[in-house]
């Protein structure tokens, strides 16, 4: 089921908080940990991995290092 899948993915510690940051506008990793303070690198790590493997956001070579946005998918 959908929902449920979304639940797994989205229901997860910080989570939320860093699809809302990428939400906002910030691509770069520390912008997105300067969005969520309290959140640990490591976290942060595997929580964008997540986000991405699920389709939600993808990882894009920028000039000055990884980038982060979000997909269509993860928009909707």
């Amino acid at each position: 089921c959908a929902v449920a899948r979304t639940q797994d993915l989205l229901g997860g510690r910080w989570t939320l908080l860093v699809v809302r940051e990428l939400l906002c506008g910030a691509r770069r990793f520390n912008d997105i940990r300067r969005g969520v303070p309290r959140i640990s690198r490591t976290v942060l790590s595997e929580r964008l991995q997540a986000l991405v493997e699920a389709g939600v956001a993808r990882r894009l070579d920028g000039l000055a290092g990884p980038e982060y946005e979000l997909t269509v998918a993860g928009r909707d």
